[in-house]
């Protein structure tokens, strides 16, 4: 809490790309004579390590075989970013390639996996519940702006001015509808994390039942999210005629940002694990991975 107070950031580095396999992790830590841990491997999507002073790395001790969580000092030799991050959306995000090359970790900043909070998943899930519905909400202001500011109307349209065309301060106001519905979806998925918090203090069975609370409300909420998003931040061009589509006003980065926020952790299979709890009682999974399919 500390650093944070600081103003010190914090990154993180998980996803493992190449020949891992599922379940597999590539990236190790290595116990030294002094007591502190040497870690080497590579991580992409590395959200904001570019930018950190502290990575978050997920990564396997070499002594034990056990999984951990490393958190890494940016700034050292041992550590490179590179801003390789290609995507459409979220282009200033850091979400680039880092590398660990023998860095330095003290012992106190490796941490078992299985020690960090239960939520931890559907915590990240609800920072991207959180860029969703910005995407939406900066597109509302956008949209009202233009509107506002236009001064071209059509003959076929409905008034003197665009401000006051019926049919556009419609477009306006479905998007404003689904900017309040995105914050009403997250507000919502963070009442459950809040409870999942809370039940760290109760009884183990309460606890277990919070924390799939929260990981079902996050996975319905992206569910929900992901297309009103996209579809609100596409709609708004429906007010705009031709000029809304020009790259100097980029407006198009708010479809962009919503979509490639909506691709992380595929909501797809979210509303399969969704639909296995209702029909069948089946528990959440809290932890996946990513990697190539395991050969026999």
């Amino acid at each position: 809490m500390d650093r944070f107070g600081r103003g010190e950031i914090a990154g993180n580095s998980w996803t493992e790309v190449g020949s891992v396999q599922v379940g597999d992790v590539i990236t190790k830590v290595t116990p030294q004579q002094d007591g502190t841990f040497r870690i080497t491997g590579q991580k992409y999507y590395s959200t904001g390590s570019i930018f950190a002073d502290w990575i978050d790395t997920y990564a396997e001790r070499t002594d034990t075989g056990e999984r951990v969580i490393a958190i890494v000092d940016a700034h050292q030799p041992g550590v490179t970013h590179t801003d390789d991050w290609d995507g459409f959306g979220q282009r200033t995000t850091g979400s680039g390639t880092s590398t660990f090359d023998d860095a330095v970790v003290q012992a106190d900043a490796v941490i078992p996996f299985d020690e960090r909070f239960k939520y931890q998943t559907a915590f990240y899930q609800g920072v991207l519940l959180s860029v969703l519905a910005g995407s939406v909400l900066a597109a509302e202001r956008e949209i009202a702006r233009e509107v506002r500011n236009r001064t071209r109307v059509f003959s076929h349209g409905n008034a003197d001015t665009f401000a006051s065309d019926p049919q556009i301060l419609q477009v306006v106001g479905e998007v404003s509808a689904a900017g309040f519905a995105a914050t009403a979806i997250v507000d919502r998925a963070a009442a459950a994390l809040q409870g999942a918090y809370e039940g760290a203090a109760l009884d183990t069975a309460e606890d277990e039942r919070r924390n799939d609370r929260a990981e079902l409300a996050t996975a319905q909420a992206q569910v929900a999210l992901t297309t009103l998003a996209t579809t609100a931040t596409s709609h708004l061009f429906d007010a705009l005629a031709a000029s809304g589509v020009s790259t100097t006003k980029n407006l198009d980065r708010h479809w962009r940002n919503a979509r490639t926020a909506g691709s992380h952790n595929p909501w797809v299979f979210k509303a399969r694990i969704i639909g296995d709890h209702a029909v069948n009682g089946a528990e959440p999974p809290r932890v996946w991975a990513i990697g190539a399919t395991r050969t026999s």
